[in-house]
């Protein structure tokens, strides 16, 4: 099937501009869906529509069920009535990302922890993050956790906060130290806040790409 079947009225969409004064990321919903064109609400930052100019270029990311797309575009017509809209034009092909193929990317959001004990759950631990995927994360804790053991974690992401159950599946004293790097693979999470996570990794990707660390 390709992509652009996927592409649908309302269907939330994050465009980034590559370059130029409002280079970054904003989050809007698509509008219309042609052949070769298709328009999406034109966003807002700060109070009022970002001010793109024709012909700025952009990438737009989406996602279904199972995987990400991206695409590279360009802005062809800036429409304002009956509400402002951004015509841009659509490529034959996307790249695609598998969601089962999670790339794991260094990641240093804070992070809290409790385990699963027989007498029920613990107080929350701080703990600092190592990286980040779709599929878990690992971190840095002053302890050693029980390997298969159940915890909870709370995530401060910029997407918001998130707490989700985990299930850890390494666990490696740090040498010469009195900590532990702990990876633990997310259990039973809801795929809308997979999807905030992996929305996270693709914009610390983005940026590691800007700065050719990738």
């Amino acid at each position: 099937m390709s992509y652009r079947k996927k592409l649908v009225p309302d269907l939330t969409v994050d465009l980034t501009v590559l370059d130029g004064e409002y280079a970054g990321q904003f989050r809007t919903r698509i509008d219309e869906v042609g052949e070769r064109l298709i328009s999406v609400l034109a966003p807002y930052s700060d109070g009022g529509i970002v001010p793109l100019h024709e012909g700025s270029m952009l990438e737009v990311t989406f996602w279904d069920e199972v995987s990400a797309y991206t695409f590279q575009s360009k802005l062809i017509q800036r429409i304002n009535v009956p509400v402002p809209v951004f015509v841009l034009e659509l490529p034959q092909m996307a790249s695609k990302i598998q969601r089962r193929n999670f790339v794991r990317v260094a990641a240093f959001y804070p992070v809290l922890y409790r385990a699963v004990t027989r007498e029920g759950l613990t107080d929350f631990k701080k703990a600092n993050m190592l990286d980040l995927s779709g599929g878990g994360a690992r971190f840095q804790a002053g302890e050693a956790l029980e390997k298969n053991s159940l915890i909870y974690l709370h995530l401060k992401l910029p997407l918001g906060e998130i707490e989700t159950p985990a299930r850890v599946c390494r666990v490696d004293k740090i040498e010469d130290t009195s900590k532990f790097t702990i990876s633990v693979e997310f259990h039973e999470i809801s795929e809308k806040l997979r999807d905030k996570i992996i929305r996270v990794v693709f914009d610390l990707q983005r940026e590691m790409r800007k700065k050719g660390l990738i």
